[in-house]
């Protein structure tokens, strides 16, 4: 499986991903609070990993 997407598009996917994220996050924050170093957590791995595999592709 293999995709191809512009910068533009990423940017748009991202930005819609941190709005839901805004907006669950300030909904329900008193539940979120409790588990805000498990989220840091997931942030980093998930984010590091997405970086590996971005940076991996680049020829």
């Amino acid at each position: 499986m293999s995709f191809n997407i512009k910068w533009w598009q990423l940017i748009f996917y991202e930005t819609a991903v941190l709005s839901l994220g805004i907006v669950l996050g300030s909904y329900w924050s008193d539940f979120f609070f409790d588990y805000i170093y498990l989220f840091l957590f997931l942030f980093a791995v998930c984010g590091l990993y997405t970086l590996h595999v971005l940076t991996s592709q680049i020829k």
